[in-house]
Order: structure tokens, then sequence, then C-alpha cells
């Protein structure tokens, strides 16, 4: 095929303007990947721990216990907002919804994750499965017996975290001033979950120590509370623990109880303050959050939870309340030597 002088120039023509088009792109996209590839990472982004919170689900003593830990990272250097992103999910108090909950955290690459609750941290051993990724657990009575550490004076490879264990005997001692002349009481546990099992063992060895009777009553699901409550009639006062079961039904245990005129003496503030409870004797669930964070920042900091133990509530971390609206309903008198106490909520 043959082509004119003036075809083929125009033809080159056309081809060369293509050709300076197309080097001019690609220099100029090569010169945009290395001008990125080189630019500072923002300053908003720039040294951000992730850290991820996976909870059993959305409740008042358990959001106390998270603040709590927020706060205390805050003093240790790590804050809200600033050089920390909080990566928060819970299961809605569903075991089956656990796995989904981590995931959830887990596409955030969280630096560590913080588990709240005994069956959430048991979970995360499986459910986190890159090892690399610390995990420290908070709200959590008996870690040892949950199988999270191999003892109370060490971590374990995965694990480091704070209990939220009461002394019995200091609780027995309270009730026994709250409410003169008791013989005896009972609580409320399930006896599928970890925590409840050791704390209602506790119970019992201290009852003895205390010269109280004991009648612990097993649940084993929320349907069946308002009935089991029942068989607790005629104990001096019942002991409502940090038993997630328990906790999610307070309204219907404090219910019956009125019903039967027993006092409820309760682990954590929250039911008192709602009207639910005659008296606690609580350990501070900041406090509690506050212990975890202070095991957070030495594992960001590069210590291994091997070698972090777990801590316990001291004896300030107890917060002492008494109801004197409740004590009225229950004909009961509150002791004199609580009148200038400072502790009534209402």
């Amino acid at each position: 095929m043959k082509l004119s002088l003036e075809a083929l120039r125009s033809s080159a023509s056309f081809h060369g303007g293509v050709l300076a088009t197309l080097r001019n792109t690609l220099l100029g996209a090569a010169a945009v990947m290395l001008g990125l590839s080189a630019a500072p990472v923002p300053a908003q982004t720039a040294g951000v721990t992730t850290i991820g919170i996976a909870s059993l689900g959305p409740h008042p003593s358990l959001a106390k216990t998270i603040q709590g830990f927020k706060d205390e990272m805050s003093k240790e250097g790590y804050v809200d907002g600033k050089n920390v992103a909080y990566v928060y999910s819970d299961a809605n108090f569903t075991q089956a919804l656990m796995p989904q909950m981590f995931s959830q955290i887990l596409s955030k690459h969280p630096a560590m994750i913080l588990t709240v609750t005994t069956s959430v941290s048991q979970v995360a051993r499986a459910a986190v499965t890159d090892r690399k990724i610390p995990l420290v657990f908070t709200e959590v009575t008996d870690p040892v017996a949950a199988g999270l550490v191999p003892d109370w004076a060490h971590g374990s490879d995965r694990f480091t975290g704070s209990s939220d264990l009461q002394n019995f005997d200091a609780v027995l001692d309270f009730a026994k001033k709250a409410f003169p002349g008791v013989k005896s009481f009972g609580t409320l546990y399930n006896p599928g979950e970890a925590n409840d099992v050791v704390t209602t063992k506790a119970l019992g060895d201290a009852a003895k120590r205390a010269g109280l009777d004991f009648k612990p009553v097993s649940v084993d699901s929320v349907n069946d509370i308002e009935q089991r409550a029942q068989m607790l009639k005629g104990v001096g006062f019942v002991y409502i623990t940090g038993s997630n079961l328990v906790q999610s039904a307070i309204p219907a245990v404090a219910a019956s109880m009125m019903r039967m005129k027993v006092p409820v003496l309760s682990s954590e503030t929250e039911a008192i303050k709602k009207g639910m409870a005659t008296a606690s004797y609580a350990v501070s669930l900041e406090s509690v959050g506050a212990n975890a964070a202070k095991q957070a920042a030495r594992v960001l900091k590069g210590e291994p939870t091997t070698a972090l133990p777990v801590l316990k509530p001291a004896p300030t971390d107890y917060v002492t309340s008494l109801s004197k609206t409740q004590f009225a309903k229950l004909g009961l008198t509150i002791p004199k030597s609580f009148e200038d106490c400072q502790c009534f909520i209402n």
C-alpha cells in the first residue's frame, strides 16, 4: 500500500504527539507516586496506638470499668483522640456473637485488646489467633480458675490483667454490722460460669469463718431467676455477686426480695442507686479498670505479660453505701454506727 508524503508527515506528527503525551503522563504519574511515598504521615495519624475493647454487653457496671480504664490510660500518657484510638465492640450478652465481635476489632489491627469479663477473655484465646497481640483482662474474678494465667503472681504468654475479686471476710463483717443479729444469708449463682462457681465457694468458706449459715441457689437462665429467688425466703439477707446472669436480672431479684422482706446487699453500687438494694459493699469498678490500664501501659511499653502479676483490689478501692429508703420499706433501723458515715445514697 502506497502513502503520500503528506500522509506520512501527518501520521508521524500524530503518533509523535501521542507518544509525547503518553511519556509526559507516565513521568507525571511516577512523580506523583514518588511524592506520595516520600510524604510524611499526616499529623492526625502519626503515633496513634489502636486499642481494642471487647465487652460482654452494654451495662452500667461494665461501662464504669471501661471508663476507669480509659481515665487511667490518660494518666499513663495514652490520651483518647490524641495518641490513642479505641475500637469498642460487644457481644450483647450473647456467646455466639463473640467471634464476630473479635473480628470487628481485629479488622482495625489493634496493638492490644482489653477483654472485659471472664467469658469474653476465655473466648479471646481462640478468637485472637495473632499471638503477637497482647491481651489484658478486667472484671475477671479468678483468672487462675478461668485458665487465663498460671497463678496470681504471673501472667501467661497471652494474658495479664486485673481482678475484681472481693474480700468476702470484709463483706460479711460489713453485713453483720449493717444487719445486726443476722444468722444466715443466701446468693444466686450460675453454675455454668467460672466466676460464679469460684465466688460461691469463697462465700461459703467466708460464711463458716463468720459463723453464718449460707444458702446458695443455682440459676441456669434469666427466666429461672424469679422462681429460684423464692427459695431464699427466710434468710437474713441476700448477697448479689458480680454474676453476669444475676446482674442482668437485678430488678426481678430486688422485687422478689422486697415481697419477702429480705434485705439485699449488693457487690456493686448501681443497684442501690436505682433503689434495688438495701446496702452495698463494693469494689470501685473504676479502680478495677484503672488497674487493668496500669498493666496495659506496661505491656504497650514492651514488658511481657508473663512478667506482670494479676492486680487485685486494694482496701482503698472499696465503697460503702446504704439506702435509707430501702431500710424504711423493710421496717429496719439503720444501726447507730452508720449514722455519721456519709455513705447514704437515698
